[in-house]
């Protein structure tokens, strides 16, 4: 199933959970979304990280080096609410 397929797919699950002005809002931010052609300056897979120092769950600062240099590292984005 390709991305436009599991998008719809999603819009239909969510569309029984979600209200309806609720989806047109988020259905109108990924809209401006993928007209700002932001996907063209995204990391993609592969890519390298660039160094950064980021504070960690305990709120101690880390440098990712610090990491990499034990062993394979994990990033996760969390947006927060909506």
């Amino acid at each position: 199933m390709g991305l436009t397929e599991q998008l719809a797919d999603l819009r239909q699950q969510l569309g029984r959970e979600i209200p309806r002005e609720t989806l047109a809002q988020i259905g109108q931010f990924v809209q401006g979304l993928v007209q700002s052609g932001i996907e063209k300056t995204a990391c993609q897979t592969g890519d390298k990280v660039p160094s950064f120092i980021l504070p960690n769950l305990s709120g101690k600062m880390v440098a990712a080096g610090e990491i990499l240099a034990r062993g394979p590292m994990v990033l996760s984005f969390y947006r927060g609410v909506w």
